[in-house]
This record gives C-alpha cells, sequence and structure tokens, in this order.
C-alpha cells in the first residue's frame, strides 16, 4: 500500500498490480538461483543439467531480469559454476535482454514516454540527423565487431601466444549493442562461433531486437 494526498487527506491506494507483479518475481527469482546455488556447490553435475538451466530460464524471460542478474553478482564470486564463463554467459546475456525488454515495457506502462504506434508514426517523423548518426554508429560497430572475430579466430588456429582471445562476452556484447550484422557475416566467412548455440541463435535475436529498441525510440519520439 502507498499513500497519496488528495483534497488534504491521506488516502491508502494499492501498490499498481504489474509493478508488484515484478517485485515479486524478481525477489523468487533471486531465491531460485540462490538455491540453485548451493545445490550446484552440493553436487556439481547439476549445473550442466539442461532441465535445470532451462526451468531457470523461465524466470528473467517471466520478469526476473533484476533478481537474475542479481544473484549472478552476488554469488558469482564464490562459485565456480555461477562465475561469467563459456558455460553461463548465455544466462548473463538472456538476464541483460530481458532486463532491456522489461525495462521498456516498464517505462511505456507508467507513461514515462508516449508512444506512438500507429502505422504513420512508425513510418513517418524521422529524424534525418539523427539517423544519419545511428547509421555511422552502426557501420563502425558491425566493422569492429567483424575485425574482432576474425582476429580471435586468427589467434585461436594460429596457437601463437602473442595475441589474447577475444572473451565472449565482449564478443556477444559488441553484437547486443548493434555490431550482430558484422558478427553473423564472421560467423560465415571465418567459421568462427558458429557451434555456440548462443552466438548462432543469440545474433539474429539481437538484431531483432535491436531493430525493435530503435523503432520503440522512433515511436517515442527520440529519433
Amino acid at each position: 500500500m502507498k499513500e497519496r494526498t488528495v483534497g488534504g487527506e491521506h488516502k491508502e491506494v494499492a501498490l499498481d498490480s504489474f509493478l508488484l507483479y515484478l517485485i515479486i518475481m524478481n525477489v523468487v527469482t533471486f531465491l531460485a538461483f540462490t538455491v540453485d546455488f548451493f545445490l550446484c556447490m552440493v553436487n556439481p553435475d547439476l549445473d550442466n543439467s539442461a532441465a535445470n538451466s532451462l526451468i531457470l530460464d523461465v524466470f528473467p524471460i517471466a520478469g526476473g531480469a533484476v533478481g537474475m542478474l542479481l544473484a549472478l553478482f552476488v554469488w558469482g564470486g564464490l562459485g565456480r559454476g555461477h562465475r561469467m564463463n563459456k558455460g553461463n554467459i548465455a544466462w548473463w546475456f538472456l538476464a541483460i535482454v530481458c532486463l532491456i525488454v522489461w525495462g521498456l515495457v516498464v517505462v511505456a506502462k507508467f507513461g514515462l514516454i508516449t508512444l506512438d504506434a500507429s502505422i504513420d508514426g512508425i513510418l513517418s517523423g524521422w529524424d534525418l540527423g539523427k539517423l544519419r548518426i545511428l547509421g555511422i554508429y552502426l557501420a563502425v560497430l558491425n566493422v569492429i565487431t567483424l575485425v574482432a572475430f576474425a582476429w580471435d579466430k586468427h589467434v585461436a588456429e594460429s596457437g601463437n601466444d602473442y595475441g589474447r582471445r577475444a572473451p565472449e562476452a565482449r564478443l556477444l556484447g559488441l553484437c547486443l549493442v548493434g555490431g550482430s550484422v558484422g558478427g553473423m557475416i564472421a560467423m560465415n566467412v571465418v567459421r568462427h562461433k558458429t557451434k555456440k548455440w548462443h552466438f548462432v541463435w543469440g545474433l539474429p535475436f539481437f538484431i531483432i531486437l535491436d531493430i525493435a529498441v530503435v523503432l520503440y525510440a522512433h515511436m517515442g519520439g527520440l529519433i
């Protein structure tokens, strides 16, 4: 419950059900990952269980991304299985993506931005100056991403220690913020990360997400 002053009188107003749902979901998610962490300490094989991963994947998708990220940060340094590594990096990026999506939903839900979702609103009114800046940003970023993938492939195959491998988190991060096209080109040209499902499925999804974010920003009058 929260209080609101109306005509000089204090009245109790029920907490918004949507906000209450998100709070409960994130608390439950944090607790679920906490329990999972301690169970994995007792039985390390559980951390590699596909069923265990699929069950936990549901929580951030359902709105518990903050709770998931908090749990990963809190327990990340205490157990091998929950540090950001090749085994669980997909969890981190799943939580980040879900946080972005639910963040956009919350912004629209509580009127922090007014969206014009009409066909005319989507097709017209684009700011050409901002589009040019966005285009330059994406072009440069995708070139950087392509080079990063190619360099990582080169270092991996050469066996030389003069160059450090690019962490998967860095490659996925570049793709998430707009470099997925460059990443997909590199994957197909130099055949890098083609067997990693979080790259194979993640990059196309990042493209869809980035397009959705741009359209969202345009409908909100930002582009």
